[in-house]
């Protein structure tokens, strides 16, 4: 089978020792490279592959270790050498590049008062892995989307059960096809849109854009017929979302958390629960490794609960 195009170009950024190894890695799983979420690069310590639920150290039976120049060296090359350009975002941990892809980046914090300044001394990188998945979302779609309206809903779980690609495949699907949609996708951290997800698709896309303030500005000038945004939680992105919802926009949404009772035990998840914001609250499940999710269901129309 043929391995994705983006992910080889990914595999060409990194250190030539860790590049081979993981094509090889990859080439070994017969088509389910695509469960490979992440590569992390760690200044003297393993480099380490996350697929499915494990976290893969040794490659043919070897440790491989990279020092703080490669670490440094592959940052650069990931962001064609202009790391500057990502200042702000290096401020909050992170940079985001073209395609869906997000860099964690931990190192040194030069700080002043309560403020960073500057990441230096890099020391590790996340790198995440964004796949274009297709035909993930239908089995929910079908709750969500019927007679031709739209219903709020917000999606739950823990981290790397597959809350974005989900979303990803459901804001591609209600934006194209015989009836599309026009969707607004608020991607603060550019790990939501891929180009080859969205052609042809009645997509507007904020990209970088804090959600609170993408959410407005969705509402106030694109007269989007959906909205779609990760990782919701803050007091000024509920408040964001309030105004929303006040216009009748439909929002489709994710947040972290282990259960129905943790999400809505976080106060500002609580508080557009009580303003009736969402009629679905919708936790997934599903081994890293599988394509298929399980989805713990929530009706606030009815109260009650469902699992399909």
């Amino acid at each position: 089978m043929k391995m994705d195009e983006e992910f080889l170009r990914i595999l060409k950024y990194l250190p030539e020792k860790v590049s081979a190894a993981v094509f090889r890695f990859a080439s070994n799983l017969h088509g389910k490279e695509a469960y490979i979420s992440e590569i992390r690069l760690r200044t003297n310590a393993p480099v380490s592959v996350s697929y499915g639920e494990r976290n893969i150290c040794l490659f043919d039976g070897k440790s491989i270790l990279c020092n703080e120049f490669e670490v440094a060296e592959t940052l650069q090359k990931l962001c064609e050498d202009s790391v500057h350009t990502y200042s702000e975002t290096l401020k909050e941990g992170f940079v985001a590049l073209e395609n869906g892809y997000r860099i964690g980046v931990c190192g040194r914090a030069g700080v002043s008062g309560d403020s960073i300044k500057s990441i230096y001394g890099i020391s590790s990188l996340s790198i995440r892995i964004p796949h274009p998945i297709r035909n993930i979302s239908q089995k929910i779609q079908a709750l969500l989307f019927r007679d031709g309206t739209v219903e709020s809903a917000l999606f739950y779980a823990p981290p790397n059960v597959g809350k974005t690609t989900l979303i990803r495949d459901m804001a591609s699907s209600f934006a194209g096809g015989k009836y599309p949609k026009r969707v607004a996708l608020i991607d603060t951290r550019g790990e939501i849109y891929m180009r080859e997800m969205f052609e042809n698709r009645l997509v507007d896309v904020l990209r970088g854009y804090p959600r609170a303030k993408g959410i407005e500005i969705a509402t106030r000038t694109l007269s989007p017929e959906v909205i779609f945004c990760d990782e919701i939680g803050s007091a000024e992105e509920a408040k964001a979302i309030l105004s929303a919802q006040n216009s009748g926009v439909p929002l489709i949404a994710t947040a972290h958390a282990e259960s129905r009772e943790a999400l809505f035990r976080r106060p500002n998840i609580r508080m557009l629960y009580e303003n009736e914001i969402f009629r679905y609250y919708i936790g997934l499940k599903r081994r890293a490794d599988e394509r298929n999710f399980a989805f713990d269901i929530f009706d606030t129309a009815i109260s009650a609960a469902s699992v399909i």
